[in-house]
């Protein structure tokens, strides 16, 4: 069995936050310009849209790299993958998480060009569960073991998927015979 630590995170989740977090943020900053009286002055004004935006960002930022990426630690091996949430937070609940290779629908590879870093997202077929993983900083050896390992058996599983269903992907042959 292969541990390693690496970051956890769903694409949902990530999502919901880039597009709940500013539209709350704006929406908080309009009611409160709004009720400033008329005659407020422009400097002023702008001060707080500055202020807020920045909160903005900082509490934004906040949330993706402590709230939505959180370690976790994965165990691989011939029977299949495994993970477990290392601690709960605003998103996730510590939990635990095991399945067999068979229950595997895809893992794909993704590679971002922000930092330079390959994740790999998982999707389960039962329960229909779709995981991202990535490099946990000052991890990247172990990191890179990880993906090898799961490129091994993504290879082994296509493999097996590919002899399995050789039958069906051939024509079907009729043997008849004319005169």
């Amino acid at each position: 069995m292969n541990v390693f630590q690496l970051q956890y995170h769903r694409c949902s989740v990530l999502v919901a936050t880039l597009i709940g977090v500013p539209t709350i943020g704006s929406l908080l900053m309009l009611v409160i310009l709004f009720s400033f009286p008329i005659h407020t002055p422009l400097w002023l004004i702008c001060i707080l849209i500055f202020c807020a935006l920045t909160l903005m960002i900082l509490l934004l930022k906040w949330l993706i790299k402590s709230q939505i990426f959180v370690p976790c630690t994965v165990n691989v091996n011939h029977q299949g993958i495994g993970f477990e949430i290392n601690k709960a937070n605003l998103f996730y609940k510590k939990s635990n998480f095991y399945s067999t290779w068979e229950n595997v629908s895809s893992i794909g590879e993704k590679f971002n060009i922000q930092n330079g870093n390959y994740s790999y997202a998982l999707a389960f077929k039962a329960p229909q569960l779709k995981a991202n993983f990535s490099i946990m900083e000052h991890h990247e050896d172990e990191a890179e073991k990880f993906f090898q390992t799961l490129r091994f058996y993504q290879e082994k599983i296509v493999r097996i998927e590919s002899t399995r269903n050789l039958p069906q992907k051939l024509p079907l042959q009729n043997n008849v015979i004319t005169n």
